[in-house]
């Protein structure tokens, strides 16, 4: 069911042979986590002083916990995590305490094991929580995050989690002040962020492919202007 596959930045990622995609492009699993999500986020919670302390993250979805794990390790002097992240593949989530991960992982082994075997980790710092099941439920009960990680696969073949109405049921649990990060640029999803009052940005660093990031809020990154595709293009989104 699932192939290895080795990325350009060394880290190990896994192909899902039923979506017949890789958990992370080809560019790196780490990189990908830290440029597209993990740091311009974070800069986002800096800017607005960590929310007073105690960030909350929303990872769509865990997979092979790359976004959740790098945010614990590269967590914020002072600053306490508390992390959500649905997944609906059990037997992957159970088989990562044997992952091949990067050897900076080595420090949390006790972190992957606990939400390997328990779905659950909790220190004086950091909480995590997994949901085994539909994440399209599980937001239904959260009250409210701070950031986003947009990182399910493909709406090509993970549509359900790129709709209108499931973007719809992020901006209810977003802080106002809150981001959204992804990899995406596609037109239909970037339609859906702009349709419901997204302001719309893309990430400064040049060692990866852009991705969107987007907020209520105005950010300090590079706008992009879909005004002006618009007059282009004929706005489309993903319905349910």
């Amino acid at each position: 069911m699932y192939k290895e596959v080795i990325t350009n930045d060394g880290s190990l990622t896994l192909k899902n042979e039923k979506y017949n995609e890789c958990y992370h492009s080809s560019e790196g699993a780490i990189i990908e986590s830290l440029y597209k999500h993990i740091y311009p986020a974070f800069e986002v919670a800096k800017k607005n002083n960590y929310f007073g302390g105690e960030i909350k993250i929303l990872d769509i979805c865990y997979g092979l916990g790359y976004n959740t794990l790098l945010s614990i390790l590269n967590r914020p002097k002072n600053v306490k995590l508390k992390i959500y992240s649905p997944e609906i593949d059990k037997n992957l989530v159970k088989s990562l305490k044997n992952f091949n991960y990067p050897k900076e992982f080595s420090k949390i082994k006790h972190i992957i094991t606990s939400l390997s075997e328990n779905f659950y980790y909790k220190d004086e710092n950091v909480e995590v929580e997994i949901f085994i099941g539909d994440a399209r439920e599980y937001i239904k009960n959260l009250k409210s995050v701070d950031i986003i990680y947009q990182d399910a696969f493909s709406p090509k073949v993970n549509k359900e989690l790129w709709t209108i109405e499931y973007f719809s049921n992020l901006k209810k649990i977003l802080n106002k002040k809150g981001v959204i990060t992804t990899y995406s640029v596609a037109t239909p999803v970037r339609c859906a962020l702009y349709k419901l009052g997204f302001k719309l940005y893309t990430h400064p660093y040049d060692i990866i492919r852009k991705g969107t990031i987007a907020s209520l809020d105005n950010l300090d990154f590079e706008k992009v202007n879909f005004k002006e595709k618009l007059q282009r293009v004929e706005c489309r989104v993903l319905k349910d």
